[in-house]
């Protein structure tokens, strides 16, 4: 939809006609005039809206002494309900506006501003209106794409959902694979299992044009921006030059099949590599993600996991806060030091406008306090699309995840569950 707005002139008042055809005339040019400087912005939107039951289990750690406010996070022999709720959610809905022209011969501006909205509250857990997702500018030629601002990592874009700035709009410039089958979705989208799925600031990224027929290489520098001045033996604050931080990708895709690599070197202080694969059998599409990661440096600990559930769950206990991979660490507030993971998934196109996906994903992630052992995550997801048209959906799916960690820590693994229908459109 144009943002521009359009005005109409008088013209010849011979006859009514004349007048009518002059009108239109002018106002046609004013809006094309203003479109030209404006850079044809387009206002967009998505909404995704779900209904679901939550059952979270949790750790019953133990209080250090009794009528404590404490706990020893060791020696659990059983888990607790910490959220068993019917919630209306809003799951990754936004608004923002994007656009490009030519500001040169063989030259292309285009950006991008968009925010996360919450439809069901208003605000988001930080009481805020408006989430700052990607929001950049650059420039676009023969020779590619240069943006700065804050974007999506290479490594987190190609599982899919994020095309190239190709002009006239944001769309893939080559095939492209769709392999988060579960976007944004609590405890199926693949930030459940895995770190990586990183949006960073300060980036600077380069995309390649498209090569041999389908190849696209990403590169981005993302700067820490510290101050190197040290602050201790675990705050260096040494990540003060050009790329503190890499992320790249190689792509390559053609009708029916999708391969890529992407590897992370200090980002959200992990060092991360990603392989992914697609390919299409008829009405049926397969694919799967291995990756491996581990922190970058000796004082730094793994992060970047997701928060599991977008609902909030209750103050009861000392494991509140903490997803179930980091209860298992043996002490709040911890995370890890490597992770080895995969996901196996698909979606098949049953007849008409319905559409069945199903997932299975596994990791083992090793405690930054090595006095315990992994923790192995099993999860599995399936779900039922329905498409009205090619701009809404409903749907519905159920997510379980399973972590269970050292016998030191808890002899019970915990589950952690959600149901749920949803309707999603864009606009």
């Amino acid at each position: 939809m144009s943002l521009a707005r359009t005005r109409s002139v008088t013209g010849s008042q011979h006859t009514k006609n004349s007048f009518t055809r002059t009108a239109l005339g002018a106002a046609v040019g004013v809006a094309l005039s203003a479109n030209a400087l404006a850079g044809f912005p387009t206002l967009y939107g998505k909404l995704q809206l779900t209904a679901g039951q939550y059952d979270f289990e949790k750790i019953a750690f133990a209080p250090t002494a009794a009528g404590a406010t404490t706990y020893r996070h060791i020696g659990a022999t059983d888990v607790t309900t910490e959220l068993d709720s019917f919630t209306v959610e809003s799951i990754g809905s936004r608004l923002g506006v994007q656009g490009d022209f030519d500001a040169a011969a063989g030259v292309n501006v285009f950006y991008r501003v968009e925010y996360g909205v919450d439809a069901d509250n208003g605000t988001n857990s930080n009481g805020r209106e408006l989430v700052q997702r990607n929001i950049f500018g650059g420039l676009r030629g023969e020779w590619g794409a240069l943006l700065a601002g804050k974007n999506d990592t290479p490594l987190r874009s190609l599982a899919g959902r994020n095309g190239t700035i190709v002009k006239n709009g944001y769309v893939p410039a080559v095939q492209r694979t769709d392999i988060d089958r579960f976007n944004e979705a609590p405890l199926a989208d693949i930030g459940t299992y895995l770190v990586g799925e990183n949006r960073v600031d300060n980036v600077i990224q380069y995309t390649s044009p498209i090569l041999l027929g389908g190849l696209e290489i990403n590169l981005a520098a993302v700067q820490g921006e510290e101050t190197g001045v040290s602050q201790g033996a675990t705050n260096q604050q040494d990540d003060n030059n050009f790329a503190s931080g890499q992320s790249v990708s190689v792509g390559y895709g053609k009708t029916g099949w999708f391969i890529g690599a992407a590897y992370e070197s200090n980002v959200v202080n992990s060092d991360t590599l990603r392989a992914i694969g697609e390919v299409t059998f008829g009405p049926i599409k397969l694919g799967a993600i291995y990756q491996t990661a581990e922190r970058h440096e000796d004082y730094d600990t793994l992060g970047g996991f997701g928060t599991f559930v977008n609902a909030t769950p209750t103050t009861v206990g000392a494991q509140n806060g903490l997803n179930p991979l980091s209860e298992w660490d043996g002490a709040a507030g911890t995370a890890y030091q490597e992770q080895d993971g995969y996901v196996l998934n698909g979606v098949w196109k049953i007849a008409g406008p319905w559409s069945a996906k199903f997932q299975y994903a596994n990791s083992t992630s090793t405690p930054s306090n090595e006095t315990y052992g992994d923790v192995d995550l099993d999860a599995l997801a399936v779900g039922l699309d329905y498409a009205l048209n090619d701009a809404t959906r409903l749907f519905s799916y159920y997510a379980e995840v399973e972590t269970q960690g050292d016998a030191a820590i808890s002899t019970k693994a915990t589950t952690d569950n959600v149901l749920t229908v949803g309707l999603d459109f864009r606009f």
